[in-house]
């Protein structure tokens, strides 16, 4: 979800006259806290599907809550943009639900179902767990199917992600389509 509204965010940006020039301008602080989630991620997907040992489940849920909690602050650093209140939420949202449950995101089987992902999540799933009667927080969790014309594009996803979503394509936007050089308001 978070791809394809910044895929849809740079389009629409440029239907609207934007410059991708003018995304350089966007006055981001600390941005290595927000490639650090994405490495860590990357680095636990790769040793749990790698190494598949039950050893590492104590390590792997730990280091995802620890992501959202990085992604968490580099927002909050950032929050001098309006748009970075939205992502805020969304992340947090997502890292609530996620806390709560022990490290594991909620899915919904229904919504797993209609996305035609019913056996997506294999025998063993590592990030995912499926949404039971003793899930807490389940209107955060993952229960919005989005079934697409591809199997591989279709997802199930979260209140969280829409947030996150819907703040990245407002922040695209802004930043896109702003004039080269704003008239400056002192005086």
């Amino acid at each position: 979800m978070i791809v394809e509204a910044f895929v849809l965010s740079i389009i629409v940006g440029f239907i609207r006259k934007g410059s991708l020039r003018n995304l350089s301008r966007v006055p981001i602080r600390h941005f290595y806290l927000f490639c650090l989630p994405f490495l860590i991620f990357a680095a636990v997907s790769t040793i749990a599907v790698s190494m598949r040992h039950e050893s590492l489940m104590p390590y792997i849920r730990p280091a995802d809550i620890c992501q959202y909690v990085i992604l968490l602050a580099a927002i909050f650093l950032n929050f001098h943009m309006r748009e970075m209140w939205v992502v805020g939420a969304g992340v947090l949202s997502n890292l609530a639900v996620l806390a709560a449950n022990g490290g594991t995101m909620p899915v919904s089987m229904e919504a797993l179902k209609r996305a035609g992902l019913a056996g997506a999540l294999g025998s063993q799933p590592v990030r995912h767990a499926i949404l039971t009667p003793e899930t807490r927080l389940k209107p955060l969790a993952d229960i919005i199917p989005v079934h697409t014309f591809s199997s591989f594009m279709s997802q199930v996803i979260s209140a969280g992600d829409i947030l996150i979503a819907i703040g990245l394509f407002i922040l695209i936007q802004s930043y896109m389509c702003r004039p080269a050089k704003e008239p400056s308001t002192g005086g």
